[in-house]
């Protein structure tokens, strides 16, 4: 017992001495005579000569009972370790109806042969707390310390069962069966809420968990393969994410506690079942469920990507990830199921037994979704978090590169965290009269049976908009819609530079409302005027280097552009500054890319200081100094270059500061 526990248990038990007589009674053998108590403190009680209870929904005997009656509106905790030499069981319920039914919680072992439960309670609210033995023979006398707020869990739990994914710990490769590859994931849950999960094997109250594989190449993100799900059937109690509060049962993940599940286990095929009979927004699936207990070969049911997909010879700089996700009924209940997955990066190392050897690169992103990643590796990347109304969250993407021609490829990708209603549209704003070209769509293969049509989607060029369809609901309830934990992928060429649209995302299933919207970047601007890196940056203390970019219009008349510096030192000073020249002169620890030419070098005052995560912005306004007159003025079809200059006091060269990259600019009316 560490001194901070003798502490408050010495300080409790005083507290206990305090409280009327009628609360150091022993509890009654009976539910309707319960004996009332009230606040916190230390309650003894002695089950030598009780009988047992109905079950009331937790099984114990020997029992008494108490009608205690919350101080506060808070979660409580109630808890006989320390207090007790035998073999407990405890368990509370709401009101003081009797027999009661379904228990707010119930816990046999929770430290050794003890127990401790938690609930919500409301102030001046009663409810019936029950303290009993393992067995018949499990009688004595003891105490039950009922205190405010969670002894353990999570330092700031959400409210309810919440299960993420605490890390992705392994992978498992089972070779290829003709060009397709098979891989399993290994996951490790947490419950960081304030009550305890179910985990109960056969039936529907268990998590399901999700694996799938992505792929960054060239400015777009995909989903390049997808599992079955694995079906949980026991809790362990680790303490990976929170200090665990076990729930002394393998049919309940605790609070704060997380349970793993290795890769080989969420390969086995025995235990996969589809994604159809699943909605991830409520949490209900079909038990038993599809093709349950079957096999077959090495990837049936598994992890599935195209063997040439990680071919790095045919996708040479690609970068490669895995998510897990877990659905759970409780955790959606308690409208905890958005942050439910997380992903990792992995690299590919080799080839062997027909398949490309992966391995994990980095740590896990947790309650991350996978398409974060794409941001991550590109800051460039626009992402709008969109809560369908009444229903599930979908993510959208949106990236916009320069290519050497003066065209811009557009990239998108949506990705269905738990929508059942799914998305059966997308809709892009285009400016009218704007060159379209390349127009692409990806999905990922369904596979093993899961019933839905694979059709691609159909695409349309319009005066104003570019847009996909799949096959209606109506047409085909089986259609190709972008479903939940799936990623589809989009994308054209234009000539027009990017500017933030609204674009348009229609739901497949019928409802209210049929469609949502989403900002993203989208040919709105002059086909004239754009920006394009140059030059290199330098390593930091902070990180690889600070790299520019923009956003906002690159018209003078909207006077909306934003410069922007990403991996600057966080929390230290710097300048933006432009002029008309590029160069490449080594300066400081880095690279002096702007050059004065015939009109001077000019800096934008006051310095800026970087935020956590070493992003800086500053809007240049067009109609005051040094860009609004002067030699500085920027005007409509001029190009300009333009660097951002930081502190480094850490930096590796000595110098005390360094530079980003540098941005060229061309500007239109």
């Amino acid at each position: 017992m560490t001194l901070a526990f003798r502490s408050r248990v010495l300080a409790a038990h005083c507290g206990a001495l305090l409280i009327s007589g009628a609360a150091l009674g022993q509890g009654s053998d009976s539910c309707s005579g319960a004996q009332a108590i009230s606040g916190l403190g230390i309650f003894p009680f002695d089950t030598t000569a009780s009988s047992d209870s109905a079950s009331s929904g937790c099984t114990m005997f020997r029992d008494v009972w108490f009608a205690w009656t919350a101080p506060a509106t808070d979660t409580f905790t109630v808890s006989t370790c320390g207090f007790a030499s035998f073999d407990t069981e405890l368990a509370a319920y709401a009101g003081t109806t009797c027999p009661p039914v379904t228990p707010l919680a119930c816990n046999d072992d929770s430290c050794g042969l003890q127990s401790t439960i938690f609930f919500g309670g409301a102030s001046g609210a009663t409810y019936l707390i029950r303290a009993g033995g393992f067995s018949t023979t499990s009688t004595g006398a003891g105490s039950i310390e009922i205190t405010q707020g969670i002894s353990g869990g999570c330092s700031d739990p959400a409210t309810g069962p919440d299960v993420i994914v605490g890390d992705l710990n392994g992978l498992a490769d089972y070779g290829s069966v003709g060009a397709i590859s098979a891989y399993a994931v290994g996951t490790t849950s947490c419950n960081v809420g304030d009550a305890e999960l179910q985990w109960i094997a056969g039936n529907r109250f268990h998590p399901v968990i999700a694996q799938n594989m992505f792929r960054v190449e060239n400015g777009r993100f995909e989903q390049v393969g997808q599992s079955w799900l694995k079906h949980g059937f026991t809790a362990l109690q680790q303490t990976l994410c929170c200090d665990c509060i076990s729930s002394g049962t393998g049919s309940r993940l605790g609070v704060g506690c997380s349970d793993p599940y290795g890769a080989t286990l969420n390969g086995s095929q025995s235990g996969l079942g589809p994604r159809f009979q699943v909605d991830a927004h409520t949490g209900f699936f079909v038990y038993p469920f599809f093709a349950q207990g079957q096999t077959g070969n090495a990837i049936y049911k598994r992890l599935q990507v195209l063997t040439d997909d990680l071919d790095p010879a045919k996708h040479p700089g690609s970068t490669y990830f895995v998510e897990g996700h877990y659905v759970s009924p409780d955790d959606a209940t308690a409208g905890n199921q958005n942050n439910n997955a997380s992903y990792r990066q992995i690299r590919v190392t080799g080839f062997s037994g027909g398949s490309w050897d992966i391995t994990f690169s980095g740590s896990t992103q947790r309650t991350l979704p996978a398409i974060q990643a794409w941001q991550d590796q590109d800051p460039g990347v626009h992402l709008e978090y969109i809560q369908i109304p009444g229903e599930g969250l979908v993510v959208l993407g949106s990236n916009a590169v320069s290519n050497p021609d003066g065209t811009w490829t557009y990239s998108y990708a949506i990705q269905n965290l738990n929508s059942d209603r799914s998305v059966g549209g997308f809709s892009v704003p285009v400016e009218v009269g704007a060159f379209i070209g390349d127009v692409f769509f990806r999905d990922v293969p369904y596979h093993s049976g899961e019933p839905f049509d694979g059709t691609d989607w159909t695409s349309s060029v319009n005066p104003d908009s570019v847009e996909w369809q799949s096959i209606p609901y109506a047409t085909d309830p089986d259609a190709n819609a972008l479903r939940w934990s799936n990623t589809y992928s989009f994308g054209f060429v234009s000539s027009y530079t990017p500017e933030m649209g609204t674009a348009t995302l229609g739901l497949f299933k019928t409802g209210t409302p049929d469609s949502v919207t989403g900002a993203v970047l989208a040919p709105l601007g002059d086909r004239d005027c754009f920006s394009t890196n140059y030059c290199t940056t330098s390593p930091t203390s902070f990180g690889p280097g600070a790299v520019m970019s923009s956003s906002g219009s690159m018209r003078i008349s909207d006077n909306t552009f934003q410069l922007i510096a990403m991996g600057a030192v966080p929390g230290e000073f710097g300048l933006f500054y432009y002029g008309p020249d590029q160069v490449s002169l080594p300066f400081g620890d880095g690279t002096q890319c702007v050059g004065a030419g015939t009109r001077g070098l000019f800096r934008l005052h006051p310095p800026i200081r970087a935020a956590f995560d070493g992003l800086v912005l500053r809007l240049l306004d067009f109609t005051v100094p040094p860009a609004g007159s002067g030699p500085g003025a920027i005007s409509a079809g001029e190009s300009w270059n333009f660097q951002y200059w930081f502190r480094d006091p850490l930096g590796p060269g000595g110098s005390g500061f360094n530079l980003s990259d540098g941005l060229q600019a061309t500007f239109c009316p």
